[in-house]
């Protein structure tokens, strides 16, 4: 069996993931062997390099730029510090300059072939409109056809067509589920109402239920009062026919009278409340 180690050891021996090791490998164009299961295995000068691939990459190096010196990647070890930064700097300018350039080349590229599009459409337009005019049948410079023209048309209309039943299904089920949501309310807030009436009105109910119990205490309480007036009355009129009414009695200041005006004050009292 050959000498080296399986994806899973070379990636804890390099203290990355598996999956950056295949991205490296392919970025970088590394040549990493086989054994006899087609299985990747790592000789010990693949892990010195794929440890000094990580060491730059902690530096700074993007990857293309380690691409660039890959050949001489061993001198990197002997450069001074100064040296390591000018050469990462360089190789990361040549990088982001490479990509600007492939950028506008990518973008000319489609500006041209849309330069030319817009022009053989215009020039087909032309020819078109200059035959109607000659009332001959328009030779079209382009692949299309009439005929193949019609069979899009009448799919696209196919299409157009089943987008249209489509929505009509969608707007048919959300007014459905409007409108049973908007029943469904009615319902709920027609319920909540009547709750609240029938509470509000047992709560009245019961008001006016201690309002007249009140009363009728009160009403007992006056006839009680009367009731123990008359005796009184009474017993004084019989001694006023009897020996005549004394001086005394006939005062403002009378016990008598200070009494009656007692009574009749609490009886005010009483029919205040009442009211």
């Amino acid at each position: 069996m050959k000498e080296g180690y399986m994806i899973s050891d070379a990636a804890k021996m390099v203290e990355v993931e598996n999956h950056v090791l295949r991205y490296w490998e392919e970025e970088l164009g590394l040549m990493i062997p086989r054994n006899e299961k087609k299985q990747r295995y790592y000789r010990p000068s693949d892990i010195k390099l794929l440890r000094t691939v990580k060491d730059l990459k902690e530096q700074g190096f993007q990857l293309k730029a380690i691409k660039m010196i890959l050949p001489d990647i061993g001198k990197i070890e002997h450069m001074d510090p100064q040296g390591v930064y000018r050469l990462r700097e360089e190789l990361n300018r040549q990088v982001q300059q490479e990509e600007l350039d492939q950028q506008a080349s990518v973008t000319s590229i489609s500006q041209v072939r849309a330069d030319h599009e817009r022009r053989r459409t215009w020039q087909e337009k032309s020819y078109e409109l200059e035959l109607q005019k000659q009332n001959q049948s328009p030779i079209y410079l382009s692949d299309k056809r009439p005929e193949a023209a019609s069979a899009r048309d009448v799919e696209e209309d196919r299409a157009a067509e089943r987008l249209r039943q489509f929505e009509n299904m969608l707007r048919q089920m959300i007014r459905g589920t409007i409108e049973e949501m908007s029943h469904e309310s009615e319902e709920r807030i027609c319920q909540e109402v009547s709750t609240r009436l029938q509470k509000e009105m047992n709560y009245l109910l019961r008001q006016k239920e201690e309002i007249q119990e009140k009363q009728i205490t009160l009403l007992e309480q006056i006839l009680q009062e009367i009731k123990g007036d008359v005796p009184q009355v009474a017993a004084t009129s019989e001694d006023d026919r009897k020996g005549g009414k004394k001086k005394e009695d006939t005062s403002a200041n009378s016990p008598m009278k200070k009494t009656k005006r007692k009574e009749r004050g609490k009886r005010k009292k009483l029919f205040a409340k009442l009211i």
